[in-house]
């Protein structure tokens, strides 16, 4: 076995464990360390053209408000925020669909208007308001009110109207029954008249009566072809009742009201019942129809008033002169020819010009016709046919 060597090897160096930790620290350092590469150019910042949404919003969708309303600041950046926003590249941002909305106008712009005008407060305001609401809700009530009476008192004039108008319906009702049953039983079956009226003749002179009767010529407003019918009354008051009634008169009283010279005979030989009216044609013509009860007697009367027929029934009928001019140049006395009118023979009184004034026919040896016109001889026979009477 050898023997150990006394002599000592080669010294290690000295170690120096506290530098190279320090080393190891620096290095791990820079190594997660980035630095920023500088450049010499800065970025120019894209330009984005702004595009406006047209496309229609749904009805049903919530409407979209932006986050910061506007005409409100935004809070405050610090310059260490602005600086670290520079440094980052801007990104183009979509435009935003709300942007283009307007803000309403509220009772809150309304309050700051009327502050900023009127220099007052806001509490000011706000008592002006809820005085003027109070004003408006105390005249509410008032025009209720107001409206209220007014509807009532327009009610109540309606119904007062249509009660008076009622009334008045009621007696016009009345008034137009009487009158059409009075006018009913004065009306004659022998003709038919558009009209008819009763003409009281009590204590009338003849004369008067015919002058009268002669006015209905005149004061007539019937249509062109019309008869009114003349109904010759008698008129009595019950003493018991006061009631008034009327009473037809018959031929023969009709004569002697006008005082005619008329025969007898001819009251008798004719009917009780009879028909005056006034006919409009190219004149107010008075037209008298009487049934025949014996036409030999009846036509033999006839004859006999002839003479004085023309007088007693004037101004009723046209008066002509009782004397006329003969051929020869001579006077003579007017009187009846015979004549055929509607193939129906007549007696007629005609004037110097030749113009029937007055005639009288038997068309049936059950009716005679007196009349004036021509024209009312073709009307009344067109009635009786009619009523089947010829």
């Amino acid at each position: 076995m050898p023997a150990p060597s006394l002599q000592p090897a080669n010294p290690a160096p000295p170690k120096n464990p506290a530098g190279n930790q320090l080393q190891d620290d620096i290095a791990q350092i820079l190594g997660k360390v980035k630095i920023p590469e500088r450049h010499s150019t800065m970025p120019q910042e894209a330009v984005t053209e702004k595009h406006y949404d047209t496309t229609l919003a749904d009805p049903l969708s919530p409407v979209p408000h932006d986050a910061a309303p506007r005409g409100i600041p935004a809070p405050g950046v610090s310059p260490s925020e602005k600086s670290a926003t520079s440094a980052a590249p801007e990104t183009p941002s979509a435009p935003s669909q709300s942007s283009d909305l307007r803000s309403l106008h509220t009772l809150k712009d309304d309050l700051q208007h009327v502050v900023q005008e009127n220099k007052i407060s806001y509490v000011r305001a706000i008592a002006l308001e809820e005085e003027k609401r109070h004003r408006i809700e105390a005249r509410s009530p008032n025009i209720a009110r107001k409206g209220r009476r007014s509807s009532f008192m327009l009610f109540m004039v309606g119904i007062l109207i249509g009660t008076g108008a009622l009334a008045l319906g009621a007696v016009y009702l009345v008034t137009q029954q009487r009158t059409g049953k009075e006018n009913a039983s004065l009306r004659s079956d022998i003709l038919f008249a558009e009209q008819s009226v009763p003409f009281p003749v009590d204590n009338e002179a003849p004369s008067d009566v015919r002058r009268t009767l002669a006015s209905a010529r005149t004061s007539g407003a019937l249509t062109l072809g019309a008869i009114l019918q003349i109904v010759p009354v008698h008129t009595q008051t019950d003493p018991a009742t006061g009631q008034t009634s009327t009473t037809p008169l018959t031929f023969g009283e009709f004569l002697k009201a006008l005082g005619t010279r008329a025969p007898d005979d001819l009251a008798r030989a004719l009917n009780d019942d009879f028909f005056f009216g006034i006919h409009t044609v190219d004149e107010n013509a008075p037209v008298i129809i009487v049934p025949v009860t014996s036409y030999e007697r009846a036509f033999a009367a006839m004859l006999e008033w002839e003479p004085d027929m023309n007088a007693d029934l004037e101004p009723l009928f046209t008066l002509l002169p009782s004397q006329t001019t003969s051929a020869n140049g001579l006077p003579v006395v007017r009187k009846f020819d015979d004549t055929v009118m509607r193939n129906y023979d007549v007696r007629a009184l005609k004037d110097d010009a030749g113009t029937i004034q007055l005639y009288y026919s038997f068309p049936t040896r059950n009716i005679l016709i007196i009349a004036e016109s021509p024209f009312s001889f073709a009307e009344i026979l067109s009635r009786l046919r009619a009523d089947r009477r010829l």
